[in-house]
């Protein structure tokens, strides 16, 4: 058989594979996200969460996303909220909620510590060090949450293997379209590699909101051993799950409330996203085109002419097609709930699959990151220095 052949034969094998990475997380979520919550055991009815929200400058959304972590139907908590600048513009509304909510246990911790690069640990450090329960729920202040999720997250820890408790990342529905472009990067590529991972027991948690077992951090170093990295998240939860722990997915996707949504804001996102996956894992992220729809397209579609000597617009048309509809069934499930508006969905859609691999390109043109106005320079390794 000629060489071409064989490759062609490996091709349309590995373009079938990951179709099957498409039907898995279909049947994963499915299976398990957006459950019915049932009822706190007795057990963990007394279990403390400390609920670290650090926060930096003022969003539009952050007065609502706030206020729902006082209003969590959960026995027994604490809120510790970190705010980054001594005259940072969230003080008066965080007065004003714990004014509003007398009964919740509330703590504020004003001005960032500096112990490393990662702004994030600098801000909630001393709010990590303060709290009083075993169980913590870190949550970006982007996150807006619902009565019964700290509840849902909290039953998985009943198995005293759970070291972690991830949520998958998703959007507020918005019908703009840098927000429709979000729900679909979130609600496709990005749960589809996750519900995935999931499955296979790999790690794929993201820290934008996870509870984590206070003494297994701890005895890893804490967050100060991770202040070097800017994806503190990965390196956390690669950690645990490398010593044992397990990393159990909720039910219930995390909620991102964003107040800035723009198409430049999502590019320098998944840039900078792309940029700190080569620096941690180098050879996997090249691979991240051929996971890609386009790319694989025109693979299978080479391939078939090799093979077959098929015209391969059609081949190509038709692996698009499917690949579209599979990702709309899963975006459904993710949202729990109808798509609209449609004529966005499908822009978005495109949108992404077109660009991606320029963006691709440009994540591995450099190493320099820009992350909330500060300017870093990755190395080998995942390890950040700042650069002003």
């Amino acid at each position: 058989m000629p060489c071409l052949d064989m490759i062609a034969i490996a091709l349309i094998c590995g373009v079938f594979g990951y179709f099957m990475v498409h039907l898995i997380a279909l049947i994963h979520s499915k299976r398990w996200l957006h459950r019915k919550i049932p009822q706190l055991s007795e057990t963990h009815a007394h279990l403390g969460v400390s609920i670290l929200k650090p926060i930096v400058g003022m969003d539009d959304t952050l007065p609502v996303n706030l206020e729902s972590y006082f209003n969590l139907k959960y026995p027994k908590y604490e809120i510790l909220i970190s705010i980054a600048e001594p005259d940072g513009k969230s003080i008066p509304l965080v007065k004003a909620l714990k004014k509003k909510y007398p009964r919740v246990d509330c703590s504020v911790f004003i001005g960032a510590s500096s112990v490393g690069v990662n702004p994030k640990i600098n801000n909630m450090l001393r709010a990590f060090n303060a709290a009083k329960y075993e169980v913590l729920w870190i949550s970006d202040s982007g996150i807006l949450t619902l009565p019964h999720t700290l509840t849902e997250m909290t039953m998985h820890l009943e198995d005293p293997k759970v070291g972690i408790v991830h949520q998958l990342p998703f959007t507020l529905p918005d019908s703009s379209f840098a927000g429709v472009l979000d729900s679909v990067y979130f609600g496709t590529q990005h749960a589809r590699v996750c519900l995935c991972a999931d499955v296979f027991k790999q790690n794929c948690a993201n820290g934008m909101s996870w509870l984590i077992r206070k003494h297994a951090l701890l005895a890893e170093g804490g967050l100060l051993k991770y202040s070097q990295y800017l994806a503190e998240d990965f390196f956390i939860s690669t950690t645990l799950w490398k010593k044992g722990w397990k990393l159990q997915l909720s039910t219930l996707p995390a909620i991102q409330n964003s107040g800035h949504r723009s198409l430049r804001s999502y590019v320098k996102r998944i840039v900078r996203w792309g940029r700190l996956r080569a620096s941690m894992m180098p050879w996997p992220g090249l691979l991240e085109p051929f996971t890609e729809c386009l790319t694989l397209g025109v693979l299978l579609s080479l391939s078939l002419y090799q093979l077959m000597d098929w015209n391969p617009v059609w081949p190509f048309i038709g692996h698009v097609c499917l690949w579209f509809l599979l990702d709309m069934c899963l975006l459904k499930q993710i949202q729990n709930g109808i798509i609209s508006p449609w004529w966005k969905v499908v822009l978005a859609w495109l949108l992404r699959e077109v660009c991606t691999l320029s963006l691709f390109f440009a994540s591995l043109w450099s190493r320099q990151v820009s992350w909330r106005g500060i300017n870093y320079r990755l190395t080998h390794g995942g390890v950040a220095y700042k650069t002003d």
